[in-house]
Parts: structure tokens; sequence; C-alpha cells
């Protein structure tokens, strides 16, 4: 048995965790030896009981490591360990890392500066919105964009990705066979056939669960320089990542909605709390470009996206309009002929595609380009 078999064997023993992984690794001076050591021995790791040794002792000997590895190959599924030159190093850094990562797809995504973008499952329109033009801009910068495949922001961010011809990591919270939600499946594929992963800590049988799922969350945030909160109101499990970001020493963004709106009061209660207000993809590369992860930097430049690409008829009026100058919005309003309701959606769909500025609460220009 080799180190990384070790760990892929300790990792399909469920009452085992990282941390115990770890203490016995030192104890023992091994993954391998911690796997094959009897009772008595692993009574001596710290945090292992008499009666847990003996559980341990019993679960190891029955742990079919190599049908597991076969079906892995079967299932062109890499096993990317603890004890791999591959593991993502930022990961690596985290409290209870993933013993094993099960990847379908291309591991060299993992070697791309990443950013985890997150969100409730029910977004609002804005929030569709933002999640496509923040992930589109950063996949276009170089990120890779992390995020958990779960209906919702998680959904539109991978795709917008991949929209961009960008690389998108879906992090799942059950095992790659077991996928869920399951209409995401084709885009499961799509993210694959287009250079990026799936991935999972999960054996292979492990259906996801109320533990899982939000544990999965730490895996997003310790893959990423970075987390942005697109919208969350303050039950969702989106919090549960962005709490992870900050034991990890991750910089945790969030974007304002209406004060009035509940999909937008988890995000409002992180920026109370210090994460950073961002309200385009350029506050979030400059966030990101703040921090320090050694080498690990966007090899292409971020553009605003032009004016004529990806504009609706509404849009496109708005900024013909604004040629002529700034504007109040009243003034726009009966300029474009669009009511003010949905003119304040136009805006701010604007403003997150780097194309207009607020310079004052009523009052609209072109943003000048850079």
């Amino acid at each position: 048995m080799e180190e990384r078999e070790a760990y892929i064997a300790l990792n399909m023993v469920q009452r085992i965790g990282a941390a115990t992984v770890a203490n016995g690794v030192e104890a023992l001076g091994s993954a391998v030896a911690f796997f094959k050591a009897g009772e008595p021995a692993l009574r001596k790791v710290r945090g292992i009981s008499r009666d847990s040794a003996e559980k341990l002792s019993t679960a190891f000997a029955l742990t079919d490591w190599k049908r597991e590895i076969e079906r892995a190959g079967k299932c062109h599924t890499k096993l990317v360990t603890f004890a791999d030159p591959g593991y993502p190093p930022l990961l690596k850094t985290i409290h209870n890392p993933p013993l094993v990562l099960y990847v379908t797809g291309d591991p060299s995504a993992f070697s791309l500066p990443c950013v985890g973008i997150v969100g409730t499952r029910a977004p609002t329109p804005y929030g569709r919105a933002n999640a496509a033009t923040f992930a589109s801009a950063l996949a276009r910068a170089g990120y890779a964009v992390v995020s958990g495949l779960a209906r919702g922001i998680d959904t539109e961010a991978h795709r917008a990705t991949l929209a961009a011809q960008g690389v998108t990591v879906a992090v799942l919270g059950a095992a790659l066979d077991k996928l869920y939600p399951e209409e995401n499946r084709k885009l499961a594929h799509k993210i694959v056939e287009n250079g990026g992963a799936v991935i999972s800590e999960y054996p292979f049988g492990r259906a996801g669960d109320k533990q899982t799922f939000p544990f999965r969350n730490r895996v997003i945030s310790g893959l990423s320089q970075g987390v942005l909160v697109v919208e969350a109101d303050t039950h969702s499990g989106t919090l549960i990542t962005a709490d992870h970001a900050l034991e990890q020493g991750r910089s945790v963004m969030a974007i304002p909605g209406r004060i009035d709106s509940a999909a937008a009061a988890g995000c409002h209660k992180l920026i109370q709390d210090g994460a950073r207000l961002v309200t385009t993809p350029g506050d979030v590369l400059d966030e990101l470009s703040s921090l320090s992860f050694g080498a690990m930097s966007p090899t292409v430049p971020y553009t605003p996206p032009a004016p004529d690409i990806q504009l609706d008829d509404d849009e496109k009026t708005i900024i013909s309009v604004l040629q002529d100058g700034d504007m109040t919005l009243d003034e726009l309003s009966d300029s474009t002929n669009i009511p003010a309701r949905k003119l304040v959606f136009c805006l701010t769909t604007l403003e997150m595609k780097s194309l207009v500025d607020r310079p004052a609460p009523d009052r609209v220009k072109l943003r000048k380009k850079r």
C-alpha cells in the first residue's frame, strides 16, 4: 500500500475525519502506518478512545479501497489525495481539508486563481442578473469560478462562466454518482467538456444529507481566494460558506440589494459585519488583487464588455441617450420612455456591466473607458 492509497482507504471510513487522520499520521509516522495499525496502536493516537479504537480497527479491516480505485478508473474519475502534488495548495491549509478529491474533468482547473460565487437557491431576477454578470466578468479576467451546482445563484454562476468560455469548478455535497440536483446533470457535463471540473470529497455511494451539503461549503471557500455572496436571506446556507471563508482567512464580498428585500438581508448582514460591499466586477477584482496568495494571479486582464454586447433594447436606449451627458433619473425616464421602476433595474444591471456610474443618487452618467 502506498501513501495515497492509504488516504483513499481512510476517506472511505465515515466515522473518521481529517483531524483524526492528521493525529494518526503524526503519531504513527504515515497514513499507511495509521491505516495498518491495530487496536492497541490506535489507542495511543490523540482523540481516539478505547471504544473508538476498536471500531476503527474493524472498519479499516473491512474497507475495500482497491475496489474504490478500480471503480474510479472505470468512471474516468481522478482521485487526488492529500499526499499528491496536484492537491490544491490553498485547500491544504484549511481546517479539516478533504483527504481525497474525486474529480471528473480537469484537475488543472485548481491551478487557476479561484473565486467562489454563492447565493440563495431561490434568487430574484436581480440576483440572477448579478450572478451572471459577475461570473462572466471574473471568468474573462482569468479566474476560475467555484460554486456548488445548486439551484439558483450557483447554477447562474456556472452557466455564465461557460458562456464566457471560462473555467468553472462545481463542488458537490454528495458523491459523484449521487449528483444533486438531478436537473443539473447536463450542466455538470458541460462544465467538464469545457475544461472545468466537478468534484466531491465523498466516496462512491454517499448520498447528500443535512450534514454533507453544509460541510462541502468549506471546500468552495477553501479553493477560493475570495467568496462573493450574490443574494441570500438571513437563514440561507450560503452564510455558512461566508463563515468558512472568514475562518480560512479568505476575503468575503457581498452585493447589496433593496433594503426591503428579504433575499438581500443576508448580504446586508454580512456587509454590516465587515464584508466588502461590491457593486461592480471591478470592485471584486480590486479586492482580490489586494490579497497575497503567492504567484496565483489572473493571466488575462479584465476588460469591461463593450456597450453593444449582451445588452437588451432598453439598455441600448439608455446608453444611447446618455451619450449627450449625465442626467437625472427623471430626465432619463422621460428621454427613454422607460418607466421609473424598470429604469432603476436597468441602471443597476448597467452598473454591474461597468457601463454607467451614479455620481449622485439621482444622477446617471456613462462610465469612462479605462
